[in-house]
């Protein structure tokens, strides 16, 4: 049999590592090594960690500081149904991702990746990502911390605060999960204060949500909270894509800021000429993604609270995501809201991979926005090198299994 090197670390028995080669076909077992220890995910207050991380990854010690972090908001304060189960979608979405496992590459980057097996495409290879968990919810904060005037509290504020620092800190980018879609209005909100950034919005939906309700109008939530960040002038600009439907005279709005594609009009090459002309026209030097599940045809993925029929097709979607990730603005962060929660973990419908894959690609266009714009700022920066020394290279430091 020709021998190959060990490329993937897939699994720790008590002391023991094993790896596989690239093609899964040869199994190593490594000598202990503190660089192929797990990189553990940040202790964040008010935040849970994940009992099991998202496709079940876990970056390596001896890998750079992740890029992209996850992070659960599991908020339903903002929604007008009543028990709504948006709250409960990110633990839905992290159980669907542990049937498609990812392992750490024994590179000093990059992992296994997952296949597109529809157009044949990696994704992920070279992305760095890691699950900080989930924002806990409660009434307030555990310390009885209360709002200052002119600060809201939402019982995901303090866990959100401090992601946000920590992804400050680490220059990595936050990848948020819903909950509602007034998440978004308080990421941004904390975001802005915390970078200063004239960002723009890149929101694709189905939905305006720049509702004007006589009694609630002044409360930002998932129907309101675009004309909030237009109105406060949190955001540079918001490019809303996927837009369809009837709706009433109070549910139109209009502000030179707000710019909307149709999903009658969406494609590729009109997402980038609109967002390059937004960029430019309104001085942006930032950018935010945000995705709403019910800018997928129901007939694709129904399980949000508020369908709409006759969307776009999956692969439009896709593409036009796609080319939204690769407008040369640099991504802020991203989030994916309002699907819904299951009632049994061991019967996910099968539409949740439809979800799962749409966040693959967003975090697989992040990846490559975020290497985009550090090749630009450090044109010499390259990742290379192998943990060498981590016990992995060499025949004496190894042995097939």
């Amino acid at each position: 049999m020709k021998t190959s090197e060990p490329a993937y670390l897939i699994r720790r028995i008590a002391d023991t590592w094993i790896a596989a080669d690239e093609t899964f076909s040869q199994f190593y077992e490594l000598e202990h090594a503190e660089e192929l220890e797990p990189r553990c995910p940040p202790e964040l207050p008010r935040v849970e960690s994940a009992q099991a991380p998202f496709f079940l990854y876990r970056p390596l010690s001896g890998h750079e500081v992740p890029r992209l972090a996850l992070l659960g908001i599991p908020y339903s304060g903002g929604t007008s149904i009543r028990h709504s189960s948006v709250g409960e979608f990110v633990h839905a979405l992290r159980e669907e991702s542990w049937k498609k496992v990812i392992y750490p590459s024994l590179s000093q980057g990059g992992n296994s990746s997952l296949y597109d097996i529809g157009n044949g495409k990696k994704l992920l290879h070279t992305a760095s990502i890691q699950d900080w968990g989930t924002c806990m919810m409660g009434e307030q904060p555990l310390d009885g911390h209360l709002p200052i005037e002119g600060e809201t509290l939402y019982p995901y504020q303090r866990g959100l605060e401090a992601a946000l620092h920590q992804a400050m800190h680490q220059q990595t980018r936050l990848c948020c999960i819903g909950g509602d879609h007034s998440i978004t209005y308080e990421v941004l909100r904390r975001m802005s204060e915390i970078s200063g950034n004239r960002t723009m919005l890149v929101q694709f939906d189905a939905h305006h949500d720049c509702g004007i309700d006589a009694i609630y109008q002044e409360n930002p939530s998932h129907s309101n909270f675009v004309r909030h960040l237009l109105e406060q002038g949190t955001v540079a600009a918001v490019v809303q894509i996927g837009l369809r439907g009837l709706r009433s005279a109070e549910q139109m709005y209009r502000h030179p800021g707000l710019i909307q594609i149709s999903a009658e009009q969406m494609n590729p090459d009109r997402v980038s000429q609109v967002l390059n002309e937004v960029r430019q026209r309104y001085g942006a030097d930032s950018a935010y993604l945000t995705f709403d599940l019910d800018s997928l045809d129901p007939g694709s993925f129904p399980y949000v609270d508020f369908p709409i029929a006759g969307g776009p097709t999956w692969q439009n979607i896709r593409d036009c995501v796609t080319a939204a990730l690769e407008v040369p603005i640099l991504y802020q962060g991203m989030d994916m809201v309002e699907g819904q929660g299951v009632q049994a973990d061991h019967r996910i419908p099968g539409h949740y991979e439809m979800a799962l894959r749409m966040l693959v690609y967003m975090l697989d266009g992040m990846d490559r926005n975020q290497r985009q714009h550090s090749m630009l700022a450090c044109p010499d920066t390259q990742d290379e090198g192998v943990l060498s020394e981590a016990g992995v290279s060499g025949n004496s430091h190894r042995r097939e299994v």
